[in-house]
């Protein structure tokens, strides 16, 4: 008899993908303070917030970020195309490669994100509105 081993993109895929379905799934539109951080541009806004209890970003960590998407009629059907984060007084980014999936109802997981190192960091989100690319920023402090 085969072994069956639960790997990504499995059963444990199946699982991640659900938990984050429930905690994004809790995000509204507009985005309130519970929702995580807002930004907007254009008449597009974007709330995101890690999943976990602590809200705070860790360093040298891989973490996952998940995204609501709105605009003035509510869930948006704007995609999230990028996701990444710069260092502008080093002018450096991540060593990673986020990976986007969309869940439905505007709603985005980011996997894979990691700031290596304490400092400013400038997330940034590449957003398609209709025919419209917007570039939504936010900074962030990693001690």
């Amino acid at each position: 008899m085969k072994s069956r081993r639960w790997r990504y993109g499995g059963c444990l895929g199946c699982v991640l993908a659900l938990s984050a379905m429930a905690g994004a799934a809790n995000a509204a539109c507009p985005p309130t303070r519970g929702d995580g951080v807002a930004v907007g541009k254009d008449g597009l806004l974007l709330a995101y917030q890690l999943p976990g209890k602590t809200g705070r970003i860790p360093m040298a960590k891989h973490f996952a970020l998940e995204v609501q998407l709105c605009d003035k009629d509510g869930i948006s059907a704007a995609r999230l195309l990028k996701a990444d984060a710069t260092m502008p007084e080093h002018r450096h980014g991540m060593n990673y490669r986020p990976v986007i999936t969309p869940l439905g109802g505007g709603r985005f997981r980011v996997e894979g994100m990691m700031f290596h190192m304490a400092g400013r960091w400038e997330m940034v989100f590449e957003v398609q509105s209709g025919k419209e690319l917007v570039r939504l920023t936010h900074d962030v402090q990693i001690e």
